[in-house]
């Protein structure tokens, strides 16, 4: 599991009236509050605890409350209280979390997701995405920052439709 800690959480604007989270708005947050990866003591939690995690950290990400998450799941905010400390089981409300904040299902149930991406690279592309998979999760995030910074001052190319 991958988990974020800012030294602000505003709410991100553009969440829907059922609190669904673009995969964009949680990237911007990542990147307007300088998040960081949370730090891993390294002690393994049961899958229970490890469910519950995930359910704060995506619900945090999207600046979302308990009594906002309640209300998408049509539940009481005690619920979802038992649901973050794992004294409930979520195995019900996975199809309707991973819904709302737009992740896979596999997320909430191995914490791994995987997805092909069918494309031709030129060997400097190849090298680069080599040397990227050897990093740390903690110095991925850098990179895909440092990235993002560096294109958004590069004009667009000719013919194509910036989306923000």
């Amino acid at each position: 599991m991958i988990s974020y800690q800012a030294k602000s959480s505003p709410k991100p604007t553009g969440t829907n009236p059922d609190g669904i989270i673009p995969q964009s708005l949680f990237r911007k947050w990542i990147r307007d509050t300088d998040a960081t990866l949370a730090g891993n003591d390294a002690t393994k939690a049961s899958p229970a605890a490890e469910l519950a995690k995930k359910i704060v950290t995506l619900r945090k990400a999207g600046g979302m409350s308990q009594n906002d998450l309640a209300g998408a799941l049509h539940v009481s905010r005690s619920a979802i209280a038992a649901l973050e400390t794992g004294r409930s089981s979520a195995r019900g409300h996975i199809p309707r979390l991973a819904e709302l904040f737009q992740v896979p299902e596999e997320l909430f149930l191995s914490g791994m997701v995987e997805q092909a991406f069918p494309m031709t690279l030129s060997t400097d592309e190849h090298d680069l995405i080599e040397l990227y998979r050897r990093l740390p999760t903690e110095l991925k995030i850098t990179v895909q920052k440092y990235v993002e910074r560096q294109t958004r001052a590069l004009p667009p190319k000719a013919g194509s439709v910036e989306i923000l």
